[in-house]
């Protein structure tokens, strides 16, 4: 016959491993869950990483392109600071080699060409000042009038005077009674062709710089 104690002694071992089995599913399933848990939080994690990441390679481009293109900008300004020298200094050859030339013998020849383009000027009604350079004034002012006169300006209309500015050579008419002013000096006529002459230094530049590179 089954005693009390050993029925108790049945009951608690079944109870025991009920209760057992229990704790093991639940423990089972805690892990489970977790387990998803932690792969959630690692997904998030690693979409958080990544997005970092895609951010500070999309700033670390944006910063390349942005110093790049500082770099471009100074390479372009130093570029055509250089050439601004250079057509500086082609420009100060230039007028230097005017200088000179003014005051050769092959300029009164240039004088005489020159002056015929104020042959719409014939018989003009009004008095006309006519502006030159201390130095034509006193080599070639007879010179000067004389072509005029044989262009058709009347001598009596004519008045002489040295210009105060750098003119460099030839000369200003001006109407003071119309207010109008003809610049057809040397100076106004290098500045003229300064877009020529820019092209040209410009051109020579870059046949050097490929020739050197």
């Amino acid at each position: 016959m089954v005693t009390l104690e050993q029925k108790l002694a049945l009951f608690s071992k079944l109870l025991h491993q009920d209760i057992k089995e229990d704790i093991d599913k639940k423990l089972a399933e805690l892990d489970k869950e977790y387990g998803k848990r932690i792969a959630i939080s690692k997904d998030k994690a690693d979409k958080e990483v990544n997005t970092i990441i895609e951010n500070a390679m999309k700033r670390a481009e944006a910063k390349k392109i942005e110093l790049v293109s500082k770099g471009k900008i100074a390479a372009k300004r130093e570029e055509m600071l250089t050439k601004e020298r250079y057509i500086n200094i082609f420009m100060d050859h230039l007028k230097d080699k005017v200088k000179i030339f003014v005051q050769s013998e092959p300029y009164r020849i240039y004088l005489k060409q020159y002056l015929i383009r104020f042959k719409d000027l014939k018989d003009y009604a009004n008095d006309l000042m006519v502006y030159m350079t201390a130095q034509d004034y006193k080599e070639h002012k007879d010179y000067i009038e004389e072509i005029l006169v044989s262009i058709g300006l009347d001598a009596e209309k004519l008045k002489f005077e040295v210009t105060n500015d750098n003119i460099l050579g030839g000369i200003i008419i001006e109407d003071p009674k119309l207010n109008m002013r003809i610049d057809e000096s040397i100076i106004v006529l290098l500045e003229d062709s300064k877009r020529h002459i820019i092209e040209t230094v410009f051109t020579t530049i870059g046949e050097v710089g490929e020739t050197l590179g």
